[in-house]
């Protein structure tokens, strides 16, 4: 869907249970039980995730085995993009995916060279990287049911500076910068697009391509700032959908509503995904240096799973989580979807 997952310098974030028992650390609203159920792989793919969802029961994300592989999930079937052509022996990494079933991402080789891609007649192309600010790099992050594809780029693979960039559907084959109402020093980086158009933008100091400063709502190009909780000096935006957005204020878990109210999750909470009706999917501390995976309804939890080979990255517009599960028996990663009741 529109964004599922948290980018931008940006470091995966990996929770996880063994078993999806709850927590002990739970609150008395977490009361839901999780049940998982594995995606079946491709030919010739031996483990993958799940990373992404669309807005009608699909998923899509990544395999690995042979050769890594960009596939999308539909009605129990899988179906297998392969690999950008244009970019040989490259990993593809998929980070969001539309109705149609677009899968976009970025694909890497060994040599650290990168390219954008998105999915077309059933194989990955290369997107367009901005010849802007020395830009040689570029990285989609979401995709809505329109195709408008949204990302950043910047003039090295790991280093700064980042700007926030779209590749408008109604002009295929060009990227464009985001520019109107946003921060004109430091960076910025597009992290999620809802189905209106709207794009969620964070901004970042010009030295500092991971703690945002601020969080920001573009459209057809004007912006507003998300307001900050009382008492929080810094916001950042993990995901936008259905006028919502998941993210952090300080430390702090947010929702912040379609009348841009914040709601406040849990502290040392934070939520990197949001489906349509507000569900949220992340993380917060556990006594001893643990991390407990949460489950947010707009702010209340309703759900914990604990322990670290799990790794869920999506709450799905029907309710779903998605991720995957790792096997301590085979060793191996497999997708997987949970069920919540």
């Amino acid at each position: 869907m529109w964004s599922r997952h948290v980018t931008t310098g940006l470091t995966a974030l990996a929770v996880g249970a063994s078993t999806l028992l709850m927590s002990p650390v739970a609150t008395a609203a977490a009361t839901a039980v999780c049940t998982p159920a594995s995606l079946p792989l491709p030919a010739g793919a031996t483990e993958g995730i799940v990373t992404s969802a669309d807005s009608a029961g699909g998923y899509a994300g990544h395999t690995y085995g042979t050769a890594p592989h960009a596939v999308r999930w539909k009605n129990g079937q899988v179906t297998d993009y392969g690999t950008l052509a244009s970019l040989p022996g490259s990993r593809p990494t998929v980070e969001g995916v539309n109705r149609d079933g677009t899968v976009v991402g970025h694909a890497v080789d060994d040599n650290n060279n990168v390219l954008p891609f998105r999915s077309r007649d059933g194989k990955l192309e290369a997107l367009p990287v901005p010849s802007f600010d020395g830009a040689m790099n570029a990285f989609p992050t979401a995709i809505n049911d329109s195709g408008d594809i949204v990302g950043y780029a910047r003039a090295d693979r790991d280093k700064a500076p980042m700007v926030a960039v779209r590749w408008p559907a109604s002009a295929p084959g060009t990227v464009v910068r985001l520019t109107g109402g946003l921060p004109t020093t430091g960076q910025t980086s597009a992290v999620g697009i809802d189905q209106d158009g709207t794009v969620l933008v964070n901004a970042y100091p010009a030295d500092d391509p991971i703690s945002a400063t601020s969080a920001h709502l573009w459209r057809a190009g004007s912006s507003r700032k998300l307001a900050a909780p009382a008492g929080a000096a810094r916001t950042q935006g993990h995901a936008i959908s259905n006028g919502r957005v998941a993210g952090t204020a300080d430390v702090n878990g947010v929702v912040w509503d379609q009348n841009g109210t914040a709601i406040t999750a849990d502290k040392d909470a934070l939520l990197y995904t949001i489906n349509r009706s507000g569900q949220s999917v992340g993380y917060k501390d556990a006594p001893f240096g643990a991390q407990v995976l949460g489950v947010w309804q707009l702010g209340t939890e309703i759900a914990t799973l604990t322990g670290m080979e799990k790794n869920v990255k999506v709450s799905a517009d029907d309710g779903s989580l998605a991720g995957s599960l790792y096997s301590s028996t085979t060793r191996r990663t497999i997708p997987t979807t949970w069920r919540c009741s």
